[in-house]
């Protein structure tokens, strides 16, 4: 029977665990957070014009499918006037080497915040 060293075993399992560095891995759904002053709003979150998710009542956040396209975030409250804004994707952090966990253009963990006008 032939026994394999530890460290050539460790070695082994390097190497067969490497492909998977070079994949990209893309989160499920990212998280926008949204802040509204006054807060108590609701605000929809649309991508191309499609509402995609809903932040509400504010501070909440909004679940979208991870993208490389701007989000646009409508917010309403009574007593104050409509305030929208544009989220754009934060672009992939860049280094040296491969990454286990590539990370694409994503809006993951940005928070917003959006100041309301009274009418």
């Amino acid at each position: 029977m032939k026994h394999v060293r530890p460290g050539a075993e460790a070695l082994l399992i390097l190497l067969a665990l490497l492909p998977m560095g070079c994949s990209p891995w893309v989160p499920e759904r990212a998280e926008i957070l949204v802040n509204t002053l006054p807060p108590g709003a609701a605000c929809v979150l649309s991508r191309g014009g499609q509402p995609i998710a809903t932040a509400a009542p504010t501070p909440a956040i909004g679940l979208v499918d991870p993208s490389d396209a701007p989000v646009t975030v409508s917010c309403q409250r009574p007593g104050f006037q409509e305030a929208a804004v544009t989220v754009v994707a934060l672009p992939p952090p860049q280094g040296y080497g491969f990454h286990l966990f590539a990370p694409a253009p994503a809006y993951d963990g940005q928070r917003i915040d959006i100041a309301m006008a009274p009418r």
